[in-house]
């Protein structure tokens, strides 16, 4: 029997490449990615090693085509996640405080270079992930419009594409993390293909943080003088030992390419004293508002959520590109002391030979701002499916 082929993607906006991952463990050959973060672009190169592509960091918004040694047609899927922090929850609430609406912020525009490339490449599907509270915004209903018919200026040569958006959670589809997302799919209207968004596992098959990381071995919290950042430790990145074999399907995939006896990565944060205090009374699942007065430097009325400890037994929420900034709202369920980097990737399906060769902060700021790989593939495969027949049928 030939060899299936492989669908052939470019990832626009594609940071680290949790949307490049999951299309590629659906079968599909990653041609490249563009982003403009250079942290973001070091990570894809380094963790896809066989793209045609290896621009570096790239504004998409000085993009020129020239760059790319790529055809018209030569692109089966293009996927990606414009910068999306306008229309998150924070993102609104900044613009509010200015005095904005997000679409009053060039960033919200730049879905457009979406267009510009689907026009160009004419693939057969598309894939674009953003915040679901992007669905309530009076620019969607534009967005759409554009996607499935084209800017006025490039209608006569678009393509034009069938559409269909949902907001998925991320747990239905095997991650240990309550992520919710907006997925925009979209293929040609010219074709007989089907947008199919995937099957939900059952809740009671959801994935908790202790399946996620029990395998990982315990660290020690570091400790630094309140108030004297160069005072802060210098952790080396190196391979840690797990302390156990895979206890569960989910660890066994998160180690089944893994060539190495233990992990990297699997570094965290320094914390000031009182902080530590405060996580060695917190029990799991309890926020800020929970923990006795004489320790609250805040108001709890706004920061109930500047500290979270994570439940062993659910899926964690949300982990978010503020973990660059300090990492109190993902405290470990049993150790005192914020997740580490490795743990961050396992909660957001990274497998652990998926490396970040970055500064921590950066390392923490990617996964954040990623699509897990594991939502990704769910996605990807019915459109895999759907290519892979139609090539075989016409080869």
């Amino acid at each position: 029997m030939s060899k299936l082929r492989q669908p052939r993607v470019l990832d626009l906006f594609c940071g680290a490449g949790g949307l490049s991952l999951g299309f590629q463990n659906a079968g599909c050959k990653i041609i490249g990615g563009i982003e403009i973060n250079r942290h973001a672009i070091r990570t894809h190169h380094k963790n896809f090693p066989d793209t045609i592509l290896n621009l570096p960091a790239t504004d998409i918004t000085q993009f020129n085509f020239s760059q790319l040694d790529i055809e018209p047609g030569g692109i089966d899927i293009l996927i990606g996640s414009p910068p999306c922090q306008v229309f998150s929850a924070v993102g609104i609430g900044k613009m509010r405080h200015l005095g904005r609406t997000p679409e009053q912020d060039l960033r919200s525009l730049l879905y457009l270079y979406f267009v510009e490339f689907l026009n160009y490449f004419k693939p057969q599907f598309f894939v674009m992930e953003n915040v679901n509270t992007l669905k309530n915004k009076p620019i969607f209903s534009t967005m759409c419009k554009e996607l499935s018919n084209g800017t006025q200026e490039i209608k006569k040569s678009y393509p034009g594409y069938e559409i269909k958006y949902q907001i998925l959670l991320s747990a239905d589809y095997g991650v240990p993390q309550l992520r919710k997302r907006l997925f925009v799919i979209g293929k040609r209207k010219d074709t007989n293909f089907k947008l199919i968004f995937p099957e939900k596992i059952s809740s009671s098959e959801y994935v908790s943080v202790g399946q996620a990381i029990s395998d990982l071995p315990e660290l020690k919290p570091i400790c630094m003088p309140l108030g004297n950042r160069k005072g802060r430790p210098k952790q080396i990145d190196e391979e840690k030992p797990y302390i156990c074999e895979p206890s569960n399907p989910y660890q066994k995939k998160m180690r089944e390419r893994q060539e190495r006896n233990g992990i990297l990565n699997h570094i965290c944060r320094s914390h000031n004293d009182l902080d530590l205090q405060i996580f060695g009374i917190m029990k799991q699942g309890d926020l800020y508002r929970d923990i006795p007065d004489e320790f609250k430097r805040y108001r709890s009325d706004i920061f109930e959520d500047k500290y979270k400890r994570l439940r062993w037994d659910s899926p964690s929420w949300t982990l978010t590109a503020h973990m660059k900034k300090d990492g109190l709202a993902y405290i470990h369920p049993t150790q005192t002391r914020s997740i580490s980097v490795r743990e961050a990737a396992r909660l957001h399906s990274f497998p652990d030979d998926f490396i970040f060769d970055v500064p921590m902060t950066a390392m923490f700021e990617l996964i954040g701002n990623s699509v897990p790989p594991l939502m990704a593939e769910a996605i990807a495969k019915p459109i895999v499916k759907q290519l892979q027949t139609f090539h075989g049928d016409h080869a």
